[in-house]
Formats: C-alpha cells, structure tokens, sequence
C-alpha cells in the first residue's frame, strides 16, 4: 500500500509540474522559425501554386532580410484576424535576424477576413499606415473574386517594391507613393488615337479654307464707312482694393492625409506590432 500511496503522490506531483510549466511553454517566442514561409491549410492553391509562390516569398524575404509569409487557415477559433495574425507570427518564430524583422499576411476562409501583421522593420520602417492601405486595394478584390494565387502574387510583389523603396532611404509614405504603371500598349495606343484626331481637325480646317483667295492689299477686308473716329475722354473716378488670404495648397493637403507613419498595437506576447485587417 505504502509503495501504490509513493507511486500516486509522484504520478500527481509530475502532473501540478506539468501543468505549471506547460503554459509557460506554451508562450515562449521560437528563436527559430517553426514553419515555412507559405502555410496553406485552407487548401486555396495548386501544388504548382505554391511551390512558384513559396520560391518567391523565399528569394524577397533572403534579397531584403526581411520575412514576407503567407498563412491561409479555415478558423480563427475565436480570435480576431488581427490577434490571430500577431499569434501566428510571434509564436512560430516568424521574422529574419535578431529583431525578427518581416510581416506576415493571415487568411481564414471561416470568416472571410483577412489580417496583415507587421514587427522590426517592417512595422518600423517599410510598411506604415498608408502604405498597408494602398498595399490592401492591390489585393483585396481578387481576394474577393476568389483568384488566390492571383491575390497573393500580386502582395509579395507590393511587398518586394516597398521594401526596395525603403531600402533607398526613402520608404513610401503619405506624400510618396507608388505611382500608377501604365501598359505600354496604352501608351502607344494612345498616341495613335492623338494623331488621328489632330489630323482629322486639321483636315476639316484646311478644307474650309478652300475658298479664301489670295489678295494683294487689305482694301477688300474694309467695309466702306464702317470706321468713325469721335473725340473721348477718360476722367479717374476713384480705386477700389479688395485683399483676400489665400490657404497654402501643400499645407492643405498634408493636413488632409495625415502625417503618415505607422500605428502600434500590442500583441499577446507582449510585443509591438503594426498591421491592418479586413474582409473579403
């Protein structure tokens, strides 16, 4: 009996220290990354998707030294995107170097909400509150439309053009953003549909000039009588000055959009991190 009584109180002694280090355990930040930089466990993409997105997650995170993850998941068993986000990256040891620098894009299918968190450099530095927006509309509606591999694609690509811009000292910004690339078949095109026009116009002048004759003198452009000079005088009345203040434009505009930068939350691990969410 005394050996069965040695043998419950040991069995229940590992169990109180199990059970009081395991939450300790449990939120402890990887000092290493656990899992890849692309996680599709909604199944949202082809095998030949995720290789060819996976490589390129891969070559922008070692070109920049900088994270760029994708994580698809069908719950967010109860969280919000964003915490589900922020959770996802610190505790599978996401982000490059020693201040884990990266920022990771979450997709629950569940819920239909997407969430991207920033930490280092990238919620410092690369990534602020308007440059995530614009980053946002480039996605979002083929998010919406169901072309995932298109949506996701087209993020790492905004992510390797803002972390080159940032990488020029200069990182985008209100003020700074990227500017609109147009295809150059349009630009052609439009040249094109310029010339036509113009010529056009040119034509139909040159056509209506057709019966205009060349004159020697500017006799025949006067009418006979119709010039009749009269004395006249101009007599100052008085002045009237009207002042106005006219707002800066520049001014205006920067208090319009905001002084840029990015926003802080902090995360359950007790870090900081930067980010935005939504729906799709």
């Amino acid at each position: 009996m005394k050996i069965k009584k040695k043998m419950w109180y040991s069995l229940l002694s590992v169990l109180w220290i199990f059970i009081l280090v395991f939450p300790v355990m449990a939120s402890e930040i990887p000092e290493e990354r656990q899992k890849p930089l692309l996680v599709d466990e909604a199944g949202l993409l082809t095998e030949e998707e995720s290789s060819e997105l996976l490589n390129k997650l891969e070559d922008i995170s070692q070109r920049y030294e900088n994270e760029v993850g994708i994580v698809t998941v069908n719950s967010l068993e109860g969280k919000t995107a964003e915490a589900y986000a922020d959770d996802y990256y610190d505790y599978n040891g996401y982000g490059y170097g020693e201040n884990d620098d990266g920022l990771l894009l979450l997709i629950s299918m569940g819920e239909r909400e997407w969430a991207i968190s920033t930490y280092g450099y990238s919620h410092t530095t690369a990534f602020t509150d308007a440059g995530l927006e614009y980053i946002r509309g480039e996605f979002q509606s083929k998010l919406s439309s169901g072309e995932y591999a298109k949506a996701f694609n087209c993020f790492a690509d905004q992510c390797d053009d803002f972390l080159r811009q940032a990488a020029t000292g200069e990182p985008y910004d209100v003020g700074n953003m990227p500017k609109a690339k147009v295809s150059p078949f349009w630009l052609y095109t439009d040249l094109v549909v310029a010339f036509l026009i113009s010529f056009g116009i040119v034509k139909a002048k040159s056509g209506n000039l057709k019966s205009v004759k060349k004159q020697e003198s500017a006799k025949a452009y006067e009418r006979s009588g119709s010039l009749s000079l009269q004395r006249s005088t101009d007599s100052f009345v008085n002045r009237i000055v009207t002042q106005r203040t006219i707002k800066n434009e520049k001014d205006s505009s920067s208090s319009s959009t905001g002084s840029g930068g990015s926003s802080s939350h902090t995360s359950s691990s007790g870090r900081s991190h930067g980010g935005t969410s939504g729906k799709f």
